[in-house]
């Protein structure tokens, strides 16, 4: 397996692999996320090329997975500056889940926070994704917030 920046021209294997993501989110909270065609548009795409914010895991020329990051720089008065990672969304494909695909894009990242002189690496997740939150935590990720929200 490789991970590297994206060209273009994977746009429609990124967008497909989006879709299982995107679907599972709009099953869980279909008052939040519409059920659209395009989930990563190709504008959006070529900035995260072109910023390598986007990262793809690709085995026999095939995209099996990807991982969107960006920096982010913490600064509040009454707290310590922090720069840390921001990991956007992660997603692997559903034939090639459980084989250590998510491992590697979230070593990668953890590597790229280092060189980027990050402190710390961040994501969320939804609650109802027991399968990502026991990955998450397996490789040492302790929860930080809790977010409540209220149907009304």
């Amino acid at each position: 397996m490789i991970i590297e920046i994206p060209k273009i021209t994977d746009y429609t294997e990124i967008n497909n692999l989006a879709k299982q993501v995107h679907e599972l989110h709009v099953n869980w909270r279909p008052d939040l996320f519409a059920d659209v065609e395009n989930v990563i548009e190709k504008e959006n795409l070529e900035i995260m090329i072109k910023n390598k914010e986007i990262y793809i895991a690709k085995e026999n020329s095939k995209i099996i997975g990807y991982i969107t990051v960006s920096v982010k720089d913490k600064t509040n008065p009454i707290m310590k500056p922090k720069k840390y990672l921001s990991i956007d969304s992660i997603c692997v494909d559903k034939k090639n889940r459980n084989k250590g695909v998510g491992t590697a894009l979230l070593d990668f990242s953890k590597e790229l926070a280092k060189i980027k002189q990050c402190t710390d690496l961040y994501l969320t997740v939804n609650q109802e994704n027991f399968k990502a939150i026991k990955l998450y935590e397996k490789l040492g990720f302790k929860v930080k917030n809790i977010s409540y929200s209220m149907k009304i």
